[in-house]
């Protein structure tokens, strides 16, 4: 009994060193546990710098020249106006008489500025805006104002208030890039001077002076004319013939001795106030116009007269004696 307790000690005793060992190797690290133990470290020491996790890697990358990819957003184009393109002498420049009560209306078009330019002489003491949300405007002299829509197809309006408590009403209207007409970039208010205009009084279509008699001081170019309304005088209904743009047909066109009367009714309410010119030795001579009502009145009986707005424009055509 003594001999087997021995023998059996002897044989535990020859396998421990077997069970140590398969011990050790179950307790050893594999690679892919090194890995994460090398990641765990990296990052740690990253943290540590305040490096974000994988910043050692980009460094070294970058230390080799390699910066990656830059990634950049590209213009889809077709934002071009067309109507840019199109012939104009006088494109994106709208000069209007000032015409006392009347609103002035103002074609503006997003992602463009557009300056109100009021009279020599005129200060600005403040300005309001209908739509604060989509206009923008800001006065840059003392009678000049930029007005920037912040949108496409809206309206507002505003009124601009002056030091000699004059209103200047204006209507605003933005359209977008693919527009067929060209915005006012540059809106002008003109405002004639008394000094150097003749007046001249008209009675039953005859000067009260004798003009071949008259001595007009030096300088004098400009006519101011004011005449009394006779129905008497009133001719050429039927005598008058018109092309160009739909926009600015007239309703009616008739004369008397002094002036063209051109009549638009409803139309009135959509229309871009024109300017009118008549023809003067191959040029086109500015003629001064006034409005009543519906009725924009010509100061000529010129033959032919023709009406421009941006690029709509109307011939009118005397025929008549």
């Amino acid at each position: 009994m003594k001999n087997l307790s021995i023998l059996t000690l002897s044989a535990i005793a020859m396998m421990l060193p077997g069970l140590v060992q398969a011990q050790t190797a179950i307790q050893r690290p594999t690679p892919a546990s090194k890995a994460r133990f090398s990641q765990t470290a990296s990052a740690a020491k990253q943290a540590s710098m305040g490096l974000e996790a994988g910043s050692e890697l980009q460094a070294k990358r970058q230390a080799n020249g390699d910066f990656g990819t830059l990634q950049r957003s590209v213009s889809l184009g077709g934002q071009i106006q067309e109507a840019w393109s199109l012939k104009g002498k006088n494109q994106g420049v709208h000069v209007q008489e000032d015409c006392g009560d009347c609103v002035y209306k103002v074609r503006l078009r997003e992602y463009m500025a557009s300056a109100i330019v009021l009279p020599e002489g005129v200060n600005i003491a403040s300005v309001d805006l209908g739509d604060t949300d989509r206009f923008d405007v800001k006065r840059r002299t003392k009678n000049i104002l930029v007005v920037k829509p912040l949108g496409a197809g809206v309206d507002s309006s505003m009124q601009v208030y002056t030091t000699d408590d004059e209103v200047f009403s204006f209507y605003l209207r933005s359209e977008m890039v693919h527009s067929k007409h060209t915005p006012d970039l540059s809106f002008k208010i003109r405002r004639r001077s008394a000094s150097g205009i003749q007046v001249i009084n008209f009675a039953d279509g005859a000067p009260t002076e004798d003009l071949a008699t008259k001595n007009i001081p030096t300088g004098v170019k400009d006519f101011l004319k004011t005449a009394t309304f006779d129905p008497s005088k009133i001719r050429g209904f039927d005598s008058y013939k018109l092309w160009g743009s739909d926009d600015l047909k007239p309703e009616q066109v008739y004369r008397d001795d002094n002036f063209t009367y051109i009549q638009y009714g409803e139309k009135w309410s959509d229309l871009e106030l024109p300017t009118a010119y008549v023809v003067v030795d191959d040029i086109d001579e500015l003629v001064n116009t006034r409005v009543v009502g519906t009725t924009f009145i010509v100061e000529s009986t010129h033959r032919l007269i023709t009406l421009k707005s941006g690029q709509a424009y109307m011939c009118v055509q005397y025929k008549g004696d």
